[in-house]
């Protein structure tokens, strides 16, 4: 073991106490400028300049928050539909924002209060026109299909409601009434969404799986079920409380065997699972 001399450890103490020193001189003087920096970050300008922008900020806070320059008061609804009650549109819009702040209108709230004016109504844009106006486009749901009655036709949109003043831009479904319920009261509900889609559905899947055209659906609301009307002159009954895809599958498994291309039918009935029942001509 190494021993160390008396001289040397006092040697040894004595550049201890030096480096000691040095290292607190040290860390004291970088703490100093550190200070001095702070202290001399802004000049008197500056922060002269900068409580100029503080208070320039808050009165424009001020002037756009409190203000009467930017209240609403003017409703402008565009017309992309000949039937749309726009005073009653415009009527909830002023309700929920004439006089207030337009930059505090919440255009979510207002485009929910439109929507519930009229039942077809699909999609509704809210635009805020700085400084004081704000604009509304409404969309309607689009025609899907015509019912077509003794004495008239109805226009219907995908969730069943009656369409008034507008027509079909392209194909729709062309549905017939196979049994009297109540269509006196435009306002209601004319089909069921469910039945809409189950119909519009099954005839598409039948025309892709053959060469067959369905001329038109007659509807059943009550009893629940569909006849779709083939080129051939024959109908294929279905049922919406069944598979329209299994129901059609089916008849497409025993066409072969029923000779649907040659021999002529009154109809097809597929209502029942497992089972065909059809009636010749």
């Amino acid at each position: 073991m190494t021993q160390i001399s008396f001289r040397q450890r006092k040697l040894n103490r004595l550049l201890g106490r030096i480096f000691h020193r040095r290292r607190r001189e040290h860390l004291a003087t970088r703490v100093f400028r550190a200070e001095r920096r702070v202290k001399n970050f802004l000049t008197v300008r500056q922060k002269i300049y900068l409580v100029l922008a503080v208070i320039a900020v808050g009165a424009l806070i001020g002037f756009v928050r409190f203000s009467g320059f930017f209240a609403v008061t003017k409703v402008s609804i565009a017309r992309s539909s000949l039937d749309l009650p726009l005073e009653a549109i415009e009527l909830s819009i002023r309700e929920l924002a004439f006089g207030k702040n337009i930059f505090s209108v919440n255009a979510d709230l207002l485009a929910e209060a439109v929507k519930v004016v009229q039942p077809d109504i699909a999609r509704v844009e809210i635009h805020k026109k700085y400084p004081r106006e704000i604009s509304v486009e409404v969309f309607k749901f689009p025609i899907e299909a015509v019912l077509r009655t003794n004495s008239e036709s109805i226009f219907l949109n995908e969730n069943g409601y009656r369409v008034i003043g507008d027509l079909p831009d392209r194909d729709t479904l062309q549905l017939v009434v196979g049994e009297d319920f109540d269509l006196s009261d435009p306002s209601t509900r004319v089909i069921d969404p469910d039945h809409l889609e189950f119909i519009r559905e099954a005839v598409f899947y039948f025309e892709s799986l053959t060469n067959l055209k369905i001329l038109n659906t007659k509807y059943f609301p009550i009893s629940r079920e569909a006849h779709l009307k083939t080129e051939k002159n024959f109908d294929i009954w279905l049922d919406f409380a069944s598979d329209y895809k299994s129901q059609i599958d089916k008849l497409i498994a025993a066409a072969d065997v029923l000779k649907i291309g040659e021999q002529k039918y009154e109809y097809v009935d597929l209502r029942v699972r497992g089972k065909i029942f059809y009636k010749k001509r």
